[in-house]
């Protein structure tokens, strides 16, 4: 008996031992250490890269203690306009994907790109991240991929080569360079022509005179060294929409990162990453427009009330499109959702 006994013993010893054995390696599998190869199609220099995402990656990098680090890549993999499918294919772990670059693919996220919202990125960014994550990534418009952060960027101006726009019928057939979709609406809406390409093309096409000007803000003018030949800056109180940006990883590789890593990862990104991108754009806008009319006075005006009133008569349609291909999508109120947009752009800042 006690023999048998202590063949039962040794038995469950070494289950319960083989056990342990096992459950230490899934937990060391699941805290494998992850690197994540970063696509950058933005010019080395560009703020955004040295300001937010460096130290962003570095901060990561120190919190989980070097379990998530990053690789950032020599050169982008793809042009700009394929960077989603970059990362959602697994061709590179994480980039920057701008949305209005593809049209008709990413219809909810046009809310983001919509005009006359807020002339002030620090608050446009955080607030379209909040209502992101409170309306839109239950809809799951980029599945495939885990959104780290997305923010609407800078709102756009004019930017010309043939002059200030004093009246609305100075849009018409002028050959506009379109940051996205929407932006194409809104220039054939004006009567403009888009030229749907991306910023990474915008030197070549303004400088060759196959562009007439952009919706552009004015400090990438000056960023993407264009502000020769696109030197005429129209200003309209609110902008004439912005792009989006999102932050996005690959969903497996995601998936390979252990929960508590996760967890540590989206404190420091989301709103986070969109409140800083805001801050710094707003800087740089500000700093842009005050050079600008410091140097070249006569080459920048804010819109005429006339002007911004016939500007947001004609753009009304661009909001009823919206609201259609939103609810086509899923999404249960996209009045509402707008609406809570807007009062988040109208509130006062938190200190």
């Amino acid at each position: 008996m006690l023999a048998l006994n202590f063949k039962r013993l040794s038995a469950m010893a070494t289950a319960v031992g083989f056990s342990l054995v096992l459950g230490a390696s899934v937990q060391t599998a699941a805290a494998a250490d992850v690197t994540l190869n970063y696509s950058p199609w933005l010019p080395d220099g560009y703020p955004l890269n040295a300001a937010v995402l460096k130290p962003w990656m570095a901060e990561i990098e120190t919190a989980t203690e070097g379990r998530v680090k990053f690789n950032w890549l020599p050169k982008a993999v793809g042009k700009a306009t394929a960077q989603f499918d970059v990362v959602h294919d697994g061709l590179a772990d994480l980039a920057l994907v701008l949305p209005g670059y593809t049209p008709g693919r990413f219809e909810l996220i046009e809310l983001g790109e919509l005009p006359l919202l807020s002339s002030d990125v620090s608050k446009l960014g955080p607030a379209f991240y909040d209502i992101y994550a409170e309306h839109l990534d239950a809809l799951e418009p980029f599945k495939g991929t885990h959104v780290l952060s997305i923010w609407s960027t800078i709102p756009t101006h004019v930017v010309s080569s043939k002059g200030l726009i004093k009246d609305v019928a100075d849009f018409n057939g002028l050959k506009l360079r379109a940051p996205s979709a929407t932006a194409g609406l809104i220039m054939e809406a004006l009567g403009s022509v888009p030229v749907q390409k991306p910023v990474s093309e915008i030197y070549e096409l303004a400088s060759t005179g196959i562009i007439d000007g952009s919706f552009f803000p004015i400090s990438t003018t000056y960023d993407f060294k264009v502000d020769g030949p696109l030197h005429f800056f129209t200003l309209i109180p609110g902008g004439l929409g912005q792009s989006v940006m999102a932050l996005l990883v690959n969903q497996e590789k995601w998936d390979a990162i252990s929960d508590a890593d996760k967890a540590t990862i989206m404190a420091i990104s989301g709103a986070k990453i969109a409140g800083a991108a805001g801050t710094l754009f707003q800087a740089a806008e500000l700093k842009a427009i005050a050079r600008t009319e410091s140097e070249r006075p006569t080459e920048i005006a804010t819109a005429s009330p006339e002007l911004a009133a016939a500007i947001e008569a004609k753009l009304a349609p661009i909001f009823d499109a919206w609201y259609a291909k939103a609810s086509a999508k899923g999404l249960a109120d996209p009045q509402a959702v707008l609406a809570e947009f807007r009062a988040k752009l109208a509130a006062p800042a938190s200190n």
